[in-house]
């Protein structure tokens, strides 16, 4: 293939496209003979990048799309098109910015090509992305002002996985920024309560322990890569450093159930908190002692229970503490939950009962 003028370029692709198809671009790369000038693969190069090219003449203000641009923008393809029926595949919010800065550079001394990303209207409503460069050419009129655009190439790729991959970083960094923020209310709540509810001189080792487990969570969120943690994990999570050995101490029963990261913070606190009471004063700190912990789902509706039996009897506070605080105020709050808390002198009870949406993954089914 001669080297040629860019703007040479469409009529001699529609001749050569066609022969591209039924060889080389159906043939194995291994299978494709060694060239030694690179332009001449041009044509099958314009394939295998997925670029759709369209010829443009502007004294007929028509546009020739070959096959892939044709596809990409749901036209005719190898037919005069009038340019305003590839306008209209513009979409509309996008139309009007993309239209403006074209004339722009048709009627002003601007460079002769322009890039653009934008998007198009497809029959089935889905987004598509397309970047489009465009390049002209003009007649020799004397002086600028007096240039007139003759024709044109347009060269067009599909950017909507691009776009669709940009779009799923700005949520992520969207549902970051809420979770940091989260995060950091929660530390500040437990901040407050851990230093108005007990001794200040214990105060750093109270705070340091809720504050691992809280972080005991964060790490079982992203060992699934953000993607939600199942209720049994999260519950072996919290309660491993209080049995250690004791497996037959404590009885688990429910479902494989995916939590959001909303859920988690309240719920793995909470049963911090229940653990720690348990192996102080309940269940978990004589060897007779025996925990279950169970939960369901049940026309829409989830339940959690904590039920301790065969430890010391169980005497209700006397003043209401942090924990509490987590077990009532705080699950109530963030889980729109009713809970129960019963200090029942064979053993404490512990329970809640929420809407499924108030603990759910997004991605769970």
């Amino acid at each position: 293939m001669n080297k040629q003028n860019m703007l040479e370029m469409p009529e001699d692709l529609q001749h050569s496209l066609p022969r591209v198809k039924a060889g080389a671009a159906n043939r194995s790369v291994r299978s494709i003979p060694f060239v030694a000038d690179p332009d001449d693969l041009l044509p099958l190069g314009v394939r295998v990048a997925g670029l759709g090219l369209g010829s443009v003449d502007y004294r007929t203000d028509t546009i020739t799309l070959d096959d892939r641009a044709a596809e990409l923008f749901d036209l005719p393809a190898h037919v005069a098109l009038p340019r305003q029926n590839l306008h209209a595949q513009i979409h509309p919010e996008d139309r009007p910015d993309v239209e403006a800065r074209m004339q722009q550079m048709l009627d002003t001394d601007a460079p002769d090509f322009i890039d653009l990303v934008h998007r198009i209207r497809t029959s089935d409503g889905t987004p598509r992305w397309v970047s489009a460069r465009k390049q002209v050419a003009f007649d020799a009129g004397p002086g600028v002002a007096n240039r007139r655009p003759v024709r044109g190439l347009v060269a067009i790729m599909d950017m909507t996985p691009h776009k669709l991959a940009e779009r799923r970083v700005q949520d992520l960094m969207k549902e970051m920024n809420h979770r940091q923020k989260n995060l950091l209310t929660v530390v500040q709540s437990i901040a407050r309560m851990t230093a108005r509810m007990g001794s200040p001189d214990d105060f750093l080792d109270r705070f340091d322990r809720r504050l691992r487990a809280l972080s005991d969570n964060h790490d079982l969120l992203m060992s699934r890569d953000g993607e939600g943690v199942v209720l049994g994990a999260l519950v072996r999570q919290q309660l491993r450093p209080f049995t250690g050995e004791r497996n037959g101490a404590v009885q688990f029963a429910g479902p494989d159930l995916e939590l959001s990261f909303d859920a988690i913070q309240p719920i793995g606190l909470a049963l911090h908190e229940l653990a720690t009471n348990a192996a102080k004063y309940g269940a978990l700190s004589v060897p007779q002692g025996r925990l279950g912990i169970a939960w369901d789902v049940t026309d829409d509706v989830f339940t959690l229970s904590w039920t301790e039996s065969g430890g010391p009897a169980v005497v209700p506070p006397q003043r209401r503490g942090f924990g509490s605080t987590v077990l009532q105020s705080m699950t109530r709050s963030a889980l729109e939950a009713e809970v129960t808390l019963d200090y029942n002198p064979d053993g404490l009870h512990w329970s809640i009962r929420c809407a499924t949406t108030m603990i759910r993954s997004q991605g769970a089914v």
